[in-house]
């Protein structure tokens, strides 16, 4: 009776064990599918001021250096002289550049609960799906100027959605090649937020092509705050 009282404790045991490790796999995949589908841990409302400050400042850098790069004969006497830059590939990806190391680095510093590893890697990915499609596109449209058949209103717009939508999942590959070379991650995936926060490619572009409808929209007004919201969005994410 004894012996049989034992071996069914050393049963439970075993099964015991067995339902404890089984559920490690589990924790293994949730982590997996928060990297993947990019969910973010909350950040207090002081360390989000100090990222987005951080973001605005990091964007109004180049947009100072590009507004005397192209006007040097004039002083800049106002900030309006900012929002008058005329919009290029370069300008495009140094503008988006300093955006999210401005929030990106304000991130690391002020952010104590970041894994700094992963913002790191979120900044990447940000600022090649924000400069990847762009050379796409700048790259067409002077092979559409050069072709007789092409230099046109439609041959523009198809470039511009060629580039656009080829330029997006090149940048995710590009980004996750860098950010896990040995592929140790399941891939970066482009969310909704993604998709809207990167609406500077579409602004970008329209600005850089000037099509006749859409060249009196203020592109040039709207693209800085569209900026700042992914440097700012790059520097809040792990």
């Amino acid at each position: 009776m004894t012996i049989n009282i034992h071996d069914y404790r050393g049963k439970q045991h075993i099964y015991n064990s067995f339902r404890q490790t089984s559920t490690h796999p589990k924790h293994l995949y949730n982590d997996s599918r928060k990297y993947r589908y990019h969910k973010e841990h909350k950040t207090e409302a002081a360390t989000q001021l100090k990222i987005a400050a951080g973001s605005i400042v990091g964007t109004l850098i180049p947009m100072i250096f590009l507004a005397k790069r192209q006007n040097p004969q004039k002083q800049l006497s106002s900030i309006k002289d900012l929002f008058k830059i005329d919009y290029g590939v370069k300008e495009m990806i140094s503008i988006s550049a300093g955006s999210i190391a401005g929030g990106v680095g304000t991130g690391l510093i002020v952010d104590k609960n970041a894994d700094k590893k992963r913002k790191l890697n979120e900044g990447v990915f940000q600022f090649l799906n924000a400069s990847v499609p762009p050379i796409f596109v700048g790259g067409l449209l002077k092979i559409t100027e050069k072709t007789k058949h092409l230099n046109n209103i439609p041959g523009k717009i198809a470039a511009t959605a060629i580039g656009l939508l080829g330029g997006i999942p090149v940048a995710t590959t590009l980004a996750n090649k860098i950010n896990d070379p040995k592929n140790l991650e399941p891939d970066r995936k482009v969310t909704l937020k993604d998709s809207i926060a990167n609406i500077d490619d579409a602004l970008g572009i329209f600005a850089m092509a000037k099509f006749p409808v859409v060249d009196k929209i203020p592109f040039e007004k709207i693209l800085p705050a569209v900026y700042a919201l992914c440097g700012f969005r790059a520097g809040q994410s792990n």
